[in-house]
């Protein structure tokens, strides 16, 4: 009996050996209704002379038992462990998709807000460029209107300018050829009834002196008239003569003098001769009536291509700083002052006045165009 015990211990040692240690449920299973029969057998058959060797035996089994048992748990634990990281892996990696999820849909919806918001403010943009090109076109309309309007004014105001200056020449042909004849006449009847003052009794001869002297300074101030409505020496002799003649003439009226400064210019345009002439009387009467100054200075000169007039008196001129802006007159102040700025623009040319401590300068530049000359 011992023998064939023996040969089962060996074959179960080895089978306990050679056993893999991943079986299965239902190998274990086998495995132990193996055992509980041996030790049923074992129970039985128990002799006390082979007590120690059946006591013996079973130990190798054991021996080679436990390891493998340990050897299975380790690979069982290893597995289990590596299932928790994965599944702790896979756990992080759905939190971590679901937050780029979310992510991606908040990325999503910004993008379809800041699209809409786009095309809002394109339309927006749209719009407002819409409602500039109109803006633009009707100031480009009103523009045009304006300048328009602007060459209708300059033209009318050109045409009264022109008007006024051959008003001006009948008026002062009229006075000349008309008044002043019948003046001259009346003159003459007068100092051939003064011949015969002696037939006339006292008071007579007062009353005829008193007219003959009314008619003289009648004569003279109708003359005088004339020549400032429109002088004869400018059409004859040119502009030099007339400016003499004129400011020779102011000198004794006003007891201002005069100093004045005429290079040889020669000849000019008729429009240029008539209004530079203009532009001396109207400065010269506004010296009279607004400077309060005893001296005055004209400078006149003249290159190749335009022609300078200067002004010059020595008064106070305006000092008041409503009226006077940066040193320059404002446009809706004085009648005379605007006619002389018109009259120098539709030559084509500058007109300013300066103020300063020592007096008030008007300075006229006219360019020498073709269409001047």
């Amino acid at each position: 009996m011992k023998r064939p015990h023996s040969r089962r211990s060996k074959t179960a040692s080895r089978d306990n050996v050679t056993r893999p240690a991943d079986d299965s449920r239902a190998t274990r299973h086998r495995r132990g209704v193996v055992r509980g029969a041996t030790l049923k057998t074992a129970k039985t058959s128990f002799d006390p002379r082979h007590a120690v060797a059946v006591h013996q035996e079973p130990v190798p089994r054991h021996e080679h038992t436990l390891p493998v048992r340990e050897g299975t748990l380790r690979v069982r634990k290893t597995p289990a462990q590596t299932r928790a990281d994965v599944e702790r892996l896979m756990s992080q990696m759905r939190a971590a998709n679901e937050r780029l999820i979310v992510s991606a849909v908040q990325a999503q919806n910004l993008s379809d807000e800041a699209h809409l918001e786009a095309v809002q403010a394109r339309a927006e943009l749209d719009a407002l460029m819409s409602h500039v090109r109109a803006a633009n076109e009707q100031l480009a309309t009103m523009a045009a209107e304006a300048s328009e309007r602007e060459e209708k004014y300059r033209y009318l105001s050109g045409r009264l300018l022109t008007l006024q200056d051959e008003e001006r020449r009948r008026l002062a042909r009229d006075l000349h050829d008309s008044t002043g004849q019948c003046l001259a006449a009346l003159t003459m009847n007068l100092a051939v009834v003064g011949r015969a003052k002696k037939a006339l009794d006292a008071p007579s001869r007062r009353a005829l002196a008193e007219c003959q002297s009314l008619a003289d300074q009648s004569a003279r101030e109708v003359r005088t008239l004339a020549y400032l409505l429109h002088p004869p020496l400018l059409d004859d002799v040119g502009l030099l003569s007339t400016v003499r003649w004129y400011a020779e003439g102011f000198a004794k009226r006003s007891g201002i003098h005069v100093t004045m400064d005429l290079g040889e210019i020669g000849r000019l345009p008729e429009t240029i001769e008539t209004a530079l002439f203009r532009v001396v009387q109207e400065a010269l009467t506004n010296v009279h009536r607004h400077a309060s100054t005893a001296r005055a200075s004209i400078r006149l000169t003249a290159t190749a291509d335009a022609v300078a007039l200067d002004i010059h008196d020595e008064g106070h001129g305006l000092r008041d700083p409503v009226t006077q802006r940066n040193g320059r007159l404002p446009e809706t102040l004085g009648v005379g002052i605007q006619g002389m700025r018109e009259r120098v623009s539709q030559l084509g040319g500058t007109f300013d006045i300066e103020f300063t401590d020592s007096g008030t300068t008007v300075r006229v530049r006219v360019p020498m165009t073709r269409d001047t000359r």
